[in-house]
């Protein structure tokens, strides 16, 4: 058998395994730290990338600004251009002024159905009477009211209603 334990609590020196782990990872950060580029420092890079993104911004700012107030093609091949937006104004206001407003797409309504008559109210927010409750019209009898339940108000708890 052997002399020596391995074991922590045995040992001459229980804490030369940390102590040589605590100068192993200061000597690779005061490496690190030497190594490191002379000049360099968090608010020169910050002031770099500062500068980096204003020059790109106002280069996009150019161009924008050119593509709106200049003449130029979007696809020669298929005979699209674009002109200057002040143009382009010009060209549009009187046409619009000259007609009557009209939608820009069809509106549609809400129309009710089998939900509501089965007695759920098209707008839950909204309490449903019986003043407005649909009608059922058959061909061998007279018009049925539907009897509908009120929506439960918001935020009350519901608890006695019966799920199905």
């Amino acid at each position: 058998m052997s002399e020596h334990s391995h074991s922590l609590t045995e040992r001459k020196h229980p804490y030369l395994p940390g102590i040589w782990l605590a100068v192993g990872f200061l000597g690779l950060a005061s490496l690190g730290f030497l190594l490191r580029p002379a000049g360099v420092t968090p608010e020169a890079v910050l002031e770099n990338a500062a500068k980096t993104r204003l020059e790109k911004l106002s280069k996009l700012r150019e161009e924008q600004e050119k593509a709106l107030t200049s003449y130029g093609w979007v696809d020669k091949e298929k005979g699209i251009a674009h002109i200057p937006i002040a143009k382009a104004m010009e060209q549009v206001l009187p046409k619009l002024r000259a007609s009557d407003p009209r939608p820009a797409y069809p509106i549609t309504t809400i129309t009710p159905s089998a939900i509501v008559a089965a007695g759920a109210p098209l707008y839950p927010e909204v309490p449903v009477t019986t003043t407005n409750a649909p009608t059922l019209t058959t061909t061998n009898s007279a018009p049925v009211t539907i009897p509908t339940v009120p929506a439960p108000l918001k935020g009350s708890n519901n608890s006695t209603a019966k799920k199905p």
